[in-house]
């Protein structure tokens, strides 16, 4: 049946589903690794299953993808919530390193079938003329969650105890999938059903955007995982700020750019995104002082603001519209693989020659970024030229 469920309501309960998912997810990051710890679990086994949830995301998100496109994004969802329901609550039931490893790795699965199925289910109700601008939008959900659940987690936990986020994590999930009862849903094309994924290799349309999100996942990558660290070392407290500055202008960012994404711009848009990142980790690198740290900090944000909505956009506008599901998860598979293998990398240059080098290299990978985009053509193709990527 096709779908006539009103755009705006419909895109408001797949952004306040979205929202709650969020927020499940993030209340897992503060208490997760010292529980691991109060359960018997040695630092080395804490890494072992908290890095479970990037492994699995890499290897899951593709599958959402397809998924997404071939049964439908609301079944998508339900089995997302579902599987991070059972991921979170394993999580109380055990000690034992190998079976909190597979309930991350259903944390991870859940985490992966919800935000690609969502995003798809929102391109879906994006008129193609403001395709960007309500990505934009739509990110302001996991924006939001970042911005205030983890501190509020923090304060709760003066109180609370571990186990009890962990329930309210999945009633909070569980709330996610009561709304996802209401989405509508785009119908299925036999295409879509019929094509046997293709997904392992990218379309040549789309391997510029892709390389351009992993070049993104880089600089994200180690601003998000390093940050402490630098702070700690160079004396700049105190460093929730930073990350509460960065919330706030990551949805300023997102606010007052949306309407942007889609008037032509791309080329100046991922210029001046991948500048601005550049710049912030620049900052970062070179100074260490809680003014300049705090530009820095909303230099990233608005680079990452920017730049996110607009290459998921992208990713869209080079697939056909029966692909969706798989466009969104090609972008987060690269923005994901850059993320994990630049932290990784990034890691060697931390030991061998400090936290200067380690950020000079990110802010290098964000002008390589931003000289791909100079030099590249990211203009969408037409409607046939996208039918025959089938």
């Amino acid at each position: 049946m096709p779908d006539l469920t009103p755009p705006m309501a419909e895109s408001s309960r797949v952004f306040i589903a979205t929202l709650l998912f969020f927020v499940a997810f993030y209340m897992l990051l503060v208490p997760l690794p010292p529980y691991l710890v109060k359960v018997g679990l040695a630092d080395w086994q804490v890494g072992l299953v908290l890095g479970t949830f990037g492994v699995a995301a890499l290897v899951g998100r593709p599958l959402a993808g397809l998924a997404a496109d071939r049964f439908g994004r609301r079944s998508v969802i339900w089995a997302g919530v579902l599987s991070f329901l059972i991921g979170v609550l394993a999580v109380l039931t055990t000690a034992n390193v190998l079976w909190l490893m597979a309930a991350r790795t259903l944390q991870a699965l859940g985490y992966v079938a919800v935000t690609t199925a969502a995003t798809a289910r929102i391109t879906d109700l994006a008129p193609p003329a403001r395709q960007g601008a309500t990505i934009a939008r739509f990110g302001i959900a996991a924006n939001l969650a970042m911005t205030m659940t983890p501190a509020a987690v923090d304060l709760a936990l003066r109180r609370a105890t571990p186990e009890q986020v962990f329930i309210a994590a999945a009633l909070a999930a569980c709330l996610c999938g009561l709304m996802a009862l209401r989405f509508g849903e785009r119908p299925v094309e036999e295409q879509s059903r019929g094509t046997v994924l293709r997904f392992w290799t990218l379309p040549g349309p789309i391997r510029h955007p892709w390389l351009a999100a992993a070049l993104l996942g880089v600089g994200f990558g180690v601003w998000l995982q390093f940050l402490p660290l630098l702070a700690m070392r160079r004396a700049v407290q105190p460093v929730g700020a930073l990350y509460a500055i960065y919330g706030l202008a990551i949805v300023l960012t997102r606010l007052l750019t949306a309407s942007w994404q889609d008037r032509g711009w791309e080329r100046l848009l991922l210029v001046s995104g991948f500048s601005a990142m550049a710049g912030g980790l620049g900052l970062f690198a070179f100074t260490a002082t809680l003014s300049t740290f705090s530009a820095a900090t909303a230099l990233v944000a608005a680079g990452g603001g920017v730049l996110h909505p607009l290459l998921i956009a992208l990713h869209v506008r080079h697939m056909p519209a029966s692909l969706r599901g798989q466009a969104v998860s090609t972008f987060y598979l690269g923005f994901d693989l850059g993320n994990g293998m630049g932290v990784w990398v990034s890691g060697f240059a931390l030991q061998w020659w400090g936290l200067t080098a380690l950020f000079g290299l990110a802010m290098v990978s964000a002008l390589v970024g931003a000289a791909i985009s100079a030099l590249r053509n990211f203009e969408a193709p037409k409607l046939t030229e996208r039918r025959n990527l089938q």
